[in-house]
């Protein structure tokens, strides 16, 4: 008995979500792609980007970082 041959099916594409699936993704694969939007938009943030700045320049001024009389 020979199985029928689908043409449609084997030219097909598969979605995003099949894809995942086959590659071992599901919600490992979205937790990381939400980390990564996530670390986007906080890099992007001009506002947190400048708090973050300055959170560093009062701590090495705090330490006394970067000094050459240690």
């Amino acid at each position: 008995m020979a199985l029928p041959m689908n043409d449609d099916f084997a030219n097909g594409e598969l979605s995003i979500d099949e894809l995942d699936a086959i590659a071992g993704g599901g919600w490992f694969s979205r937790a990381v792609h939400w980390v990564g939007h996530e670390v986007k938009s906080i890099v992007t943030n001009r506002v947190v980007v400048g708090i973050a700045a300055g959170v560093v320049i009062v701590g090495a001024i705090a330490t006394g970082g970067g000094s050459a009389s240690n």
